[in-house]
């Protein structure tokens, strides 16, 4: 992001509440001119004067926190790019966002609806073209109605034909009849059980993010039944339950793997346990994952998960792909956007990861609006043991912000420098960069 949209927030909360600059900068504590820089997104917000402005306007801070909205602001500027021909103005995207959220985010949910169908009728063309049962059934129709036709063709033009080759043919007819009836009832049969399984596949993904952001990625029964020594299978199915389609959706499938997993993160890494010993270890995965006997991924889902009420833990991000790039998991986290569709920065240490899974990696990098994160990137093989077996990578990659003030990382390397993805990104002379850029860079 160019500018925070904290500053424009404030500034509308403000005249709602019908305060003066003057009246919140006293309630603030600090000088009306030092507001006025910060309403006008020319100085940034964070800490003791975050919190004490968000209290004279009676919200949270989270909701001015600056970084929140960077997904959002590149999904508006990708939509900005794909129609030039409206003549969207593009520099005045984060001031939108800022004054208008909810149509903000009205339309963002219209792309992405769009471009979910977008996929799904590119999906349902690439099956018409090579699925081999719709190829066959096809053929198979195409063959009984030809020799239909030809039959009936000869009946029709022919007068003198012997009465028991008329029976003959009629018997053809029949029999020709049967099987194309049959290999359209087949046909049907085969795109219900396509609708029944699959009525949810345009909107999967985002089916799946919005029960995962509704339960902000922590299921508290799942904690307590592994906390207890149960199984767990209670408070699973009544989880499912609030899963929209039947048992075996595509929505459904990807959700109680997630489910299965967190149980049994939850059983390996008891929350009060580990809530205890990552603020001892300064929520070190490597660590961590060595006090508990448990792989890196499963230590970067606890963390990811961790932080909830009653637990002050830092705020995690969780990002995991297979080895063709597609995302299998997004836990946001506030300033890093998460894409959904693929097209992620190709310079994102996940994927140096894919590149030498033996290897756990450990980078801080730094987005196009300066903002800085360390990552934690290391990739496992899910495969059954084995010889001569194809390998079934899985990549994930845990992100913490860097916090003001933070000297951790003084006198080391400078941050890698990343991107939000190709499209959207504003980096010049990118070596990696594997699309266009579709933003002007002047408004970028």
């Amino acid at each position: 992001m160019g500018r925070s949209l904290a500053g424009t927030r404030i500034r509308e909360r403000r005249r709602a509440l019908g305060l003066t600059q003057t009246a919140l900068a006293e309630a603030a504590g600090i000088s009306p001119s030092y507001l006025n820089l910060i309403e006008h997104n020319r100085r940034g917000i964070a800490g003791r004067v975050l919190v004490a402005v968000a209290r004279a306007l009676d919200l949270p801070p989270a909701q001015l926190a600056e970084g929140a909205e960077s997904a959002l602001v590149n999904e508006l500027r990708e939509i900005a790019a794909q129609m030039p021909e409206h003549g969207p103005e593009e520099a005045g995207i984060e001031e939108m966002i800022g004054r208008f959220p909810g149509w903000s985010r009205t339309l963002s949910a219209q792309m992405r609806r769009i471009r979910d169908q977008d996929r799904a009728i590119a999906a349902l063309t690439d099956r018409l073209t090579h699925d081999p049962f719709l190829q066959e059934s096809l053929h198979l129709m195409l063959s009984n109605i030809t020799a239909i036709r030809s039959t009936s063709n000869i009946l029709e033009t022919m007068d003198d034909i012997p009465e028991e080759m008329q029976s003959r043919f009629h018997t053809n007819i029949h029999a020709e009849s049967v099987r194309l009836s049959e290999a359209a009832q087949s046909l049907t049969a085969y795109f219900d059980r396509a609708a029944d399984t699959g009525s949810d596949a345009v909107t999967a993904d985002e089916e799946i993010d919005r029960f995962l952001s509704g339960q902000d990625h922590h299921f508290p029964t799942l904690d307590a039944a592994a906390e207890a020594g149960g199984d767990g299978i209670l408070a699973r199915t009544a989880l499912l339950d609030e899963v929209a389609g039947g048992p075996d959706s595509q929505v459904r499938v990807a959700v109680g793997r997630v489910l299965d997993r967190y149980f049994k993160d939850a059983r390996a890494m008891p929350l009060d346990r580990f809530a205890e010993a990552a603020a001892d270890l300064d929520y070190d995965p490597a660590a961590l994952a060595t006090a508990f006997g448990a792989d890196l991924h499963a230590t970067f889902r606890r963390l990811a998960t961790l932080r909830r009420p009653g637990i002050d833990a830092p705020a995690f991000g969780l990002f995991i792909v297979n080895a063709a790039g597609h995302a299998l998991y997004r836990r946001p986290v506030a300033g890093f956007a998460m894409p959904r569709h693929g097209n992620a920065c190709p310079l994102l240490p996940i994927f140096q990861s894919l590149a030498q899974p033996a290897r756990a990696l450990r980078r801080r990098i730094a987005l196009p609006s300066g903002q800085t994160f360390d990552s934690f990137a290391a990739t496992i093989d899910l495969a059954a043991p084995g010889f001569d077996r194809p390998p079934v990578l899985e990549a994930a990659m845990l992100l913490r912000a860097v916090e003001a003030g933070d000297r951790s990382g003084a006198g080391g390397p400078p941050p890698d420098p990343v991107g939000p993805g190709c499209r959207v990104c504003p980096r010049a002379d990118c070596a990696a960069r594997a699309e266009p850029q579709l933003l002007d860079p002047r408004t970028a």
